[in-house]
């Protein structure tokens, strides 16, 4: 079955189903961002679709999406993705299942990380950033690494 993921503010992830038709396909996302959707790319074999205007509508920021945005390009984001996003394949298409493996793990890691932030508060944003995309490279590279 192909599907694409949904990432919610909080950092909860939902597998959908991926319609054959384009005209749904444009519906799933639009109603997954909860309005128009802006499409980027930090991924090569992947699109990131985010709300066009949530940072001035004043949606939580997505920390999760941050963090997987983030670590797929390489570097710190200087800008934050807001509500809920969409993770989809390129051109339309369904999202690999190596890459639904990745987002999951990313953003679960995310999760843990903020769990222990209630007993064990970072020391600032900058270290709690560190933290994060730490966090999220690992859990990205513990996917890729080679099983002896």
């Amino acid at each position: 079955m192909s599907s694409v993921l949904r990432i919610d503010a909080d950092g909860g992830t939902t597998l959908m189903p991926w319609p054959d038709d384009e005209h749904e396909r444009g519906l799933l996302i639009r109603a997954g961002v909860r309005g128009s959707a802006d499409t980027a790319v930090y991924h090569r074999r992947a699109l990131i679709h985010v709300h066009g205007n949530g940072q001035a509508e004043r949606l939580p920021l997505n920390l999760s999406a941050w963090v997987l945005a983030s670590v797929w390009r390489g570097f710190e984001l200087p800008y934050g993705l807001y509500g809920t996003v969409m993770v989809t394949g390129p051109q339309s298409e369904a999202l690999d299942a190596d890459l639904v493996a990745e987002v999951q793990a990313v953003c679960a890691a995310v999760a843990e990380v903020r769990a222990e932030w209630q007993d064990r508060p970072p020391v600032g944003e900058h270290a709690a950033r560190a933290e994060l995309l730490a966090t999220g490279r690992h859990a990205r590279d513990a996917l890729r690494a080679p099983t002896a």
